[in-house]
Order: structure tokens, then sequence, then C-alpha cells
């Protein structure tokens, strides 16, 4: 009987360890999820100028860009992970209205853009988008960051490396390791992940304006994730809250009202 369970044992802890490494090897699969055959918006009505920037990764990401009116801010969008720079032409044409200037490139791996995605390569396409817009004469009172999702990590990344004017972060998640121990509780050994979008550390210290957005009903990114950045972060900051709000409908939801006022305040 000892012997049988000694055995039993050992093989469990083979399996484990195959399953730990299988999962160390894959784990951008079950993070990033680019959409297939999604169109550009060049086949939209949007009045966008599409361009192409090449990464200091070597990669080549589309970015579609509109300059503001005078002296007006520019949002720089960052869209989560199963969706494309296309998902938020709403988005786009709503603050082109405003009189706002919209910048919005694609992920490195996602549609139109050459690599595959990581934390690295993502947050090199949005220092691009970041330094194109400064050299368009964009000062850092002027920008203005909205991410959803992993969007919202990525925003963080971006606030830690540069200076900012406003920050929104829809449906967020406190870091990606918190994510982690939430879903796959037995693979949450911190050296394992790669990307680990740590947006508490990425956001302490600072002091720009945040807007908090998530629905009570989220299902892929809970509310506690949201509110446990939101608590600890220092800076100045308001929440908007949606009763009965899951993941992708928060802008239909007073979300647009709630971000636009933020944005002119």
């Amino acid at each position: 009987m000892g012997k049988f369970l000694i055995k039993a044992l050992v093989i469990l802890i083979i399996a484990y360890v195959l399953a730990m490494i299988a999962l160390f090897i894959l784990q951008r699969s079950f993070m990033y999820f680019p959409p297939e055959n999604q169109p550009d918006l060049s086949s939209t009505e949007q009045d966008m100028q599409a361009i192409a920037l090449t990464l200091e990764t070597g990669e080549t990401v589309p970015v579609w860009w509109h300059p503001p009116d005078s002296e007006q801010p520019v949002v720089i969008f960052f869209h989560g992970n199963g969706s494309s720079a296309y998902d938020g032409r709403f988005i786009y044409k709503h603050f082109i209205e405003q009189g706002f200037g919209v910048i919005a490139a694609e992920y490195p791996g996602y549609p139109g853009a050459t690599g595959s995605p990581t934390q690295r390569g993502i947050i090199h396409a949005a220092l691009a988008q970041y330094d194109f817009i400064r050299a368009k004469g964009v000062t850092p009172e002027q920008i203005y960051l909205y991410g959803t999702s992993l969007g919202a990590g990525v925003a963080a990344q971006l606030a830690s490396r540069k200076a900012v004017a406003k920050i929104v972060m829809e449906a967020p998640f406190n870091s990606m390791m918190d994510m982690v121990r939430l879903r796959m509780p037995f693979f949450a050994f911190p050296p394992l992940i790669k990307d680990k979008y740590e947006s508490d550390k990425a956001l302490e210290g600072k002091s720009v304006p945040m807007l908090w957005l998530h629905g009570t009903h989220d299902q892929v990114i809970p509310i506690a994730q949201g509110r446990k950045l939101y608590d600890s972060y220092q800076g100045p900051k308001q929440s908007f809250i949606v009763k009965g709000g899951d993941h992708s409908d928060l802008w239909i939801s007073g979300g647009r009202e709630a971000i636009t006022a933020f944005f002119k305040s």
C-alpha cells in the first residue's frame, strides 16, 4: 500500500510539473486573443489617417490618427486583449466630434501588425504613439489615456514612463498576477508569469487624475480587481460604477458621458 501511494504521488508530481511547463510555454495563448479577419478603419467612414509605425523591437504596427482642434487634448486609446483598434471606431468618432485628437495603434500580433503580442512589444507600441504625437507638438498637458480591460494595464504602464494629464481605467485588473491567482491559482507563481502588467506598481506615487469605470456584473475582470487598484491609488480619482454592467457595455451604459465629462473637467 505504501509503495502504491508513493508511486501515485510521484506520478502526480510529474504530471503537475509537465502541466506547469506546458502552461509556461503556452501562457500567452491564454492571455491574448487577436481577432481574425478583422477589417481596418479604412473600410469605415472614419476621418482618420492611417500610419505605420516601426517599433524599437523591429515590429510594425498600424496606427490611426486624427489631430485635435486647436489646443484640444489627444486621447490615446488602448483596446482589450480580445478586440482590435477597429472595435473602438465609435469611441474615436465621439471624441473627434468633441474636437479632440485621437490615436489608436494595434498591438504586435494583432490585425495588420507584425510580430506576436507580448507586454514588451505592446508597451513599445504605446511609447511609439506617445512619441509620435509629441513630435506633432502635442504637450503632456494635452495627453489623455483611455484603456479598457487589458488596455487599462497598457495605459498604466505608459503613465509610469511618460507624463500625461489624465487617465481612464475601464474594467481594469490590479495586476496580471492577481488575475492568475483568481483564474489559475495552481499556476500562481510570479517567476512563471511572463507578462505581469502590474498596474498597481506602475501607478504607485503618481498624481495623474484618474477615472475608474467598472460594471458590478463583470464576469471577465471582477469589480473587486478594479476596486483594489482604485483604493490603492493615491492620486486624485473618481469612480463610475455601472450597476448590472458587464465587461463590455460600460461605454453605452453611461460611460461615454462620464468619460467625456472627466476629460472636459
